[in-house]
């Protein structure tokens, strides 16, 4: 995983004095790989307590590493540019061109975060859970309508929610078998948090589709999926994770599909065929 990656996937705990180091890596990383820590701390204007705790959140035990994985992050932005961003003045073809390609950046980077454990482990519970229920509030709610209409052709039998009420009763009568799939950018929605609770209690397997390594969602269920994306000055980091969680949410699909086999092409058939019926 990519130093900014890392940096993306940690930012909604970061304090005002861990965002300055942030701000000045972004904005200076040439300058920054050949700076010693005291240089750099003044530079953020904090002190080099804080330079040390801020990479060893990150990971990366020693100030050399740290270095090491900055001047990597350069060389992969020569190679491949970051996007850049939507101004003001800009035309119809540079907006199609910019809000294009941040969205493959971020498509691209997905394959820097997901678990490909998380995705084997929720994969066999789609197969095996009696019931799935999948909810999200807001934008994240049209992304798990998306998930049950995928999942359905497949034979799960699936139920979405973007209703708090609704998604409280289904976890409090839930049985041990049924599944409960959270589709929640920030991960600190309470309503989202206070139903997987609920459905641990009944004895139920939890699972997440959220952007934060450190947020609250990613405590207290049995397994997530990061799909975290750079914030651009038009486009907030939410509507740019929407399009990353479609990928993932078809990512699981076509494994699920795959784990299936021969009968999920014929699920997929029959969907086809009774859809036909309803065009011209």
């Amino acid at each position: 995983m990519t130093l900014f990656t890392k940096i993306r996937l940690n930012s909604n705990r970061f304090t005002a004095a861990q965002e300055r180091i942030v701000s000045f890596l972004q904005n200076n990383i040439k300058e920054a790989i050949e700076l010693p820590i005291n240089e750099l701390a003044a530079c953020c204007q904090v002190g080099d307590a804080t330079v040390i705790r801020f990479y060893r959140s990150l990971g990366y035990e020693t100030y050399a590493r740290f270095r090491i994985a900055l001047a990597k992050e350069l060389s992969d932005n020569e190679i491949q540019p970051v996007y850049d961003e939507v101004e003001l003045q800009d035309g119809l073809s540079d907006v199609i061109r910019k809000v294009i390609g941040s969205s493959i950046q971020s498509i691209s980077d997905l394959e820097n975060q997901i678990s490909l454990s998380a995705v084997e482990d929720i994969v066999a519970h789609l197969q095996n859970a009696d019931m799935v229920h999948v909810f999200g509030m807001g934008a994240s709610g049209i992304v798990a309508q998306d998930a049950m209409h995928k999942l359905m052709r497949l034979g799960v039998k699936i139920k979405a929610y973007s209703d708090s009420h609704l998604m409280a009763v289904a976890a409090s009568v839930a049985q041990p078998n049924e599944m409960f799939f959270a589709v929640c950018h920030s991960g600190e929605t309470i309503d989202i948090l206070k139903t997987l609770q609920l459905a641990r209690q009944r004895g139920c397997y939890t699972c997440a589709l959220t952007s934060y390594t450190n947020s609250s969602i990613t405590g207290i269920v049995d397994a997530y999926l990061l799909t975290c994306s750079r914030e651009t000055k038009m486009r907030s980091d939410a509507m740019i994770s929407r399009i990353v969680q479609l990928v993932v949410i078809d990512i699981l699909y076509v494994k699920l599909s795959l784990q299936i086999g021969d009968a999920a092409l014929e699920r997929v058939y029959q969907s086809r065929i009774a859809l036909k019926h309803y065009r011209r």
